[in-house]
């Protein structure tokens, strides 16, 4: 029987070969590396922005995103509007004192800003904390990424489950493995224009088949429902609720998500990271906000699609040439794997920095970090496979505990406010209770669990700081940047 390889599989594979072929000319950069923190990196802020854009974005983009356009119509884009106002907030404040930070303390990790100036069991415990967080909620996240390839794989090329699952794991861990973190930022560019292109190709394709036949497409908006391609989302002081809610979220998602900290420390200055905003929000904006237009087009041409979130790919499969097909699986794929990859990186630096500090032992950083990452990769494997889709609920519920945990620690951290190892400690443990908490009352969908943990440790750091003696508290005046 011989065999066929169709025109969609070799524009795939010309931009797989594509994406091995950036990590191996980043391997040979990186060659030069040292053993010091990020900031040898000296990202410019392209390289910071699109790299965190993408990093950022789970494989939910190309997924979850059109099937709420596909669902709820365009009142999904009052989600995209909250996040924006926070992530302005966000890269407003945060960014460039994260590189200031880091820069200073030569930093890697999560951890090892957390611990700079502090010392002593409680400042050990810290970092080990943070570590021990880190490693368990990526890799629940990350077996999540595994899933989503694994019905990528699936769907577009018919490869049986397991299999499907282990392949696409295969394909990400082996470029991570062979390109590092700097492989991890130079991939990530290379699928960020990728997915640009896809977008725009996606919604220049939806909107021809919408106008091509303009009577179908409005009847079959109509039974959709009223006001389904109405922005009115339930009177003013609801969409106002919804959009601070989604507005915290995206400030607490910034500063709890170690795989987008890691590229600002890698900026070539402060100044350069801040700059880097309009990269990053135009990015993810342009790629979230396009996929939720496409769903609710989608509707209008398509309106019985049984499974939304496949509805990219099945437009495409059943509308288009090969070549557009080739390119749109090339976009989802591009989704997942910048997701999956960085996800990755993060756990195995997080490893041989914080739970085995492989460069205080003299081991080869480098190998350590190549051994850590085959390792994470096999164990998420393996998480995916004896949990499957227990591991998205697993992982919807542990994200949010994650950022609870660091984010109110790293704000206080950035920002110079008063600490010692132990407030901190407090403030981590503190703020993954309050989420817990909240999310055991039900309450999660009034507000983001995160925004309530952070919160709380944010209270909880000032009540140690006041009123535990003994704590020697530290502050760090943070210097200006440049707005």
């Amino acid at each position: 029987m011989a065999f066929r390889v169709t025109t969609a599989e070799v524009v795939f594979l010309v931009a797989l070969l594509a994406t091995y072929g950036v990590a191996i000319f980043a391997r040979r950069r990186s060659a030069r590396d040292g053993n010091g923190g990020l900031a040898e990196m000296r990202f410019n802020r392209w390289l910071v922005g699109l790299s965190a854009g993408t990093t950022a974005s789970s494989g939910v983009i190309a997924t979850g995103s059109v099937a709420l356009g596909y669902t709820v119509g365009l009142k999904s884009l009052v989600l995209s509007i909250g996040w924006l106002l926070g992530e302005l907030v966000f890269w407003y404040v945060f960014p460039a004192r994260i590189n200031r930070v880091g820069r200073e303390s030569q930093a890697t990790t999560v951890s090892d800003v957390l611990t700079y100036k502090l010392s002593g069991s409680a400042s050990s415990l810290l970092g080990m904390l943070c570590g021990l967080i880190i490693l368990v909620c990526l890799t629940g996240f990350l077996s999540v990424q595994w899933l989503a390839g694994q019905k990528f794989l699936s769907g577009a090329f018919g490869v049986p489950g397991t299999t499907a699952l282990g392949l696409f794991a295969l394909l990400i861990v082996g470029y991570s493995s062979i390109g590092g973190f700097r492989g991890s930022v130079y991939t990530d560019v290379l699928l960020a224009i990728i997915r640009i292109a896809g977008s725009i190709i996606a919604l220049v394709a939806i909107v021809w088949f919408a106008m091509h036949d303009r009577t179908s497409f409005s009847k079959n908006i109509a039974t959709a429902g009223t006001g389904f391609m109405s922005m009115h989302f339930g009177g003013i002081a609801g969409t106002a609720g919804f959009m601070f809610g989604m507005a915290v979220a995206a400030v607490c998602f910034g500063l709890g998500q170690p795989q987008l900290f890691t590229r600002f420390l890698a900026g070539r200055s402060p100044e350069e990271t801040r700059s880097a905003w309009w990269i990053y929000i135009g990015f993810a904006q342009f790629t979230w906000i396009s996929m939720m237009v496409f769903g609710a087009l989608l509707r209008g041409v398509m309106p019985g699609i049984a499974d939304p979130e496949s509805g990219l790919r099945i437009f495409f499969q059943t509308n288009t040439n090969a070549v557009l097909m080739g390119l749109i699986l090339t976009h989802v794929f591009a989704t997942n794997a910048a997701a999956s990859n960085g996800l990755l990186i993060t756990i195995a630096q997080t490893i041989t920095h914080d739970l085995i500090p492989c460069v205080h032992r003299g081991w080869n950083i480098r190998r350590s970090l190549l051994i850590a990452t085959l390792l994470m990769g096999l164990v998420s494997v393996l998480v995916s496979i004896s949990t499957h889709g227990s591991a998205y609920n697993l992982a919807l519920a542990s994200m949010p505990l994650m950022g609870a945990g660091l984010a109110a620690a790293m704000m206080i951290k950035v920002l110079g406010w008063r600490h010692s190892a132990a407030s901190l400690l407090c403030a981590a443990v503190g703020g993954i209770f309050v989420a817990v908490l909240w999310q055991q009352l039900g309450l999660g969908s009034y507000l983001y669990e995160a925004g309530i943990g952070t919160a709380g440790g944010l209270v909880i750091n000032w009540l140690a700081i006041k009123f535990w003696r003994g704590t020697t508290p530290v502050a760090r005046r943070p210097q200006q940047s440049t707005l």
